[in-house]
């Protein structure tokens, strides 16, 4: 009985301190104040701890982690004491926060401003959490009682789609890719079958008359070697969207959400893994003449295209599937893509020995050490970046 009614007071208590009325002219109902949510960046460990008051002077900035999706439509507040404080957001400095002057930023720009769900808030200074103020409200009774009277004046009421630029430009990116597919389906419909064709990647035994494994700079290749690049380009802006990969810290890449950073990034992106497979190809020439087998460099290149757009074409659906459906809350993004890249390149490195083994007349030793200068060594380096 004590431990219920214990419960209760200690809701009570929580309702009645986020109710609180804030802000500027009071006007704001608290929904999370982040007095005790404050951490400091510890330069040993590399990772962000708790805020402490002890040795309180040897610390020069404060952060919190603000996860967006958990306040939609609410504005973030914030207040210092001292005239001597910065405000950066995700590393980025905004401006010097005024002595006791609110400095206010809503959820949705926010959200443009990070690109993400989830921000960095750090001020700079000589200040400490109890000089602050900061936290997440909504507008109180008054202000949204006349802005509601505002926008009833028109004879349609209508309000705009949330996350507009991020879902346009994916909508954009998609028709993108399902053009360039038909483009190849009506002018290579021979080669489309051919690298569209389960029985014919994983056997082992390849026809070395193909045209396409003879040429592998020729015209149909190219095609397919753009269409491949435009598809992990757009497969790197989905994952970019659940904070797998963050190119918008690169200087070759803009910083932002909005329709036109985001197309941008990702034919940067798509030229990029372009760029990367002709590379490839002259690698595994170079790599094939000093072994003395560039006989096989043909037929390998072909089978990394061939794999490569099998595999990513469907896992650009399995990634739609899961960030429009409910099973995406159920997986931990990061992991789930880094799981099946590993287990992917895996498997395709031993497709390709068994492919390149059926040849014969190459040493055993001489072709596992080709493929672990080509294949293995890429992948170490890859998981060393990117986990």
């Amino acid at each position: 009985m004590r431990s219920v009614i214990l419960f209760i007071l200690i809701v009570l208590a929580s309702l009645s301190v986020t109710g609180m009325p804030a802000g500027p002219d009071k006007k704001y109902e608290v929904l999370h104040d982040f007095s005790y949510d404050w951490l400091t960046y510890n330069q040993d460990l590399k990772v962000f701890t708790p805020y402490f008051e002890d040795n309180s002077r040897e610390k020069k900035s404060v952060s919190l982690k603000i996860n967006l999706d958990d306040y939609p439509g609410a504005f973030l507040l914030i207040k210092s004491s001292e005239n001597n404080s910065f405000l950066f957001l995700n590393n980025i400095l905004k401006k010097q926060l005024k002595s006791n002057s609110w400095t206010l930023y809503s959820i949705k720009e926010l959200r443009k401003i990070s690109g993400r769900s989830e921000i960095l808030l750090s001020i700079y200074g000589n200040t400490s959490p109890k000089d602050l103020e900061v936290f997440v409200g909504y507008p109180g009774k008054i202000q949204t009682e006349s802005t509601r009277s505002e926008n009833e004046e028109g004879l349609f009421n209508l309000s705009p789609r949330s996350d507009g630029p991020f879902r346009s430009s994916l909508v954009i990116i998609f028709i993108f890719n399902v053009l360039i597919m038909s483009f190849l389906v009506s002018n290579y419909n021979k080669a489309y079958k051919k690298y569209f064709n389960l029985y014919d990647l994983t056997s082992p035994a390849p026809k070395e008359n193909s045209f396409l494994v003879n040429k592998p700079l020729d015209r149909p290749n190219m095609f397919f070697l753009i269409f491949l690049s435009i598809l992990s380009g757009f497969l790197v802006i989905l994952i970019q969207n659940d904070k797998v990969l963050d190119i918008s810290d690169s200087f070759f890449f803009q910083n932002g959400a909005t329709f036109g950073i985001i197309i941008l990034n990702f034919f940067k992106v798509s030229l990029l893994i372009f760029i990367a497979f002709v590379v490839k190809y002259f690698y595994i020439l170079l790599t094939g003449k000093l072994f003395n087998i560039e006989k096989i460099v043909d037929i390998h290149f072909f089978k990394i295209l061939q794999s490569t757009i099998y595999f990513f074409t469907f896992f650009v659906i399995f990634i739609l599937v899961l960030q429009n459906t409910f099973l995406g809350k159920a997986f931990e993004f990061k992991s789930l893509v880094s799981f099946l890249f590993t287990v992917f390149y895996i498997l395709r490195t031993i497709l390709v020995y068994l492919t390149i083994n059926q040849k014969g007349n190459i040493k055993t030793l001489y072709l596992i050490s080709y493929l672990c200068i080509v294949e293995v060594f890429p992948i170490i380096i890859g998981l060393r970046i990117f986990l």
